[in-house]
């Protein structure tokens, strides 16, 4: 997710070019025809070639995680005028590990299958970048963290059916789903650094022993109603990474 630039006055609106580049999906404009890679929010053909989109951090969750933290927030309707089947995969099995990652031909780090799923974080320009694989988080549940001097957390919770593997998504197997944001946290007494654990239930810090949620969200405890810092990530496979980030390394538990 992105914002919208305003270029001369206009505000940018965005589609689909029809085109793969890494197998990563290419957008244009509609102002100035200007070509967006997807992951990156880059300008890489046209007027605005070199431009930087501005990410904004955001989950892919299940719905009903969605409605439990936000019970007030607006949802894209299905009643569109269009006859479409939403909540098909026309992609079955597209996420299956033992298979290779469709149109793409470039280099695939060793250290995971190329279809892995990974949450990528990438911070200062490029600077520092580190990719945590599903499947480590899926047995820690939290990871603390030190990314270019910051205090980060990553957190993974299930609940979450995969997009690309069943025909019908409610079908599909769970894959989790993950949130990353800044440990430290300012209060009345100042700045403190969190250390969080998982526990039957959720999330909780060591250092207060409030409960958290996978949107940051203290709910329980001496913090409750406080809120992390969201770090935009990407929730990528590991060949999306490795083409685009190759000097990230991997997050080992």
């Amino acid at each position: 997710a992105f914002e919208r630039p305003e270029v001369e006055g206009a505000r940018l609106t965005f589609g689909t070019t029809g085109n793969l580049r890494y197998s990563d999906l290419v957008m244009w404009d509609r102002q100035t025809e200007t070509w967006w890679q997807q992951f990156t929010g880059t300008a890489i053909v046209g007027e605005l070639t070199g431009t930087q989109l501005t990410i904004l951090p955001t989950a892919l969750v299940s719905w009903a995680k969605a409605r439990a933290a936000h019970p007030d927030a607006p949802v894209l309707s299905r009643d569109t005028g269009f006859d479409r089947p939403y909540g098909r995969n026309p992609y079955v099995g597209y996420d299956d590990e033992a298979r290779a990652p469709f149109l793409y031909d470039g280099d695939v780090g060793p250290q995971l299958p190329a279809m892995a799923r990974i949450a990528g974080v990438i911070l200062g320009d490029d600077e520092a970048a580190r990719a945590y694989a599903f499947r480590d988080l899926a047995e820690q549940r939290v990871a603390n963290d030190r990314l270019g001097g910051e205090p980060l957390v990553v957190i993974w919770q299930p609940g979450t059916a995969s997009a690309l593997d069943a025909e019908a998504l409610a079908e599909s197997r769970d894959v989790g789903a993950t949130g990353v944001f800044r440990r430290t946290l300012t209060t009345g007494d100042g700045p403190q650094t969190l250390t969080f654990e998982a526990t039957p239930d959720g999330l909780r810090d060591v250092e207060t022993g409030s409960t958290w949620t996978l949107f940051g969200a203290a709910i329980a405890g001496p913090l409750a109603g406080q809120q992390l810092d969201r770090v935009a990530h990407h929730d990528v496979f590991w060949f999306v990474w490795s083409a685009f980030q190759p000097a990230g390394d991997l997050w080992t538990p």
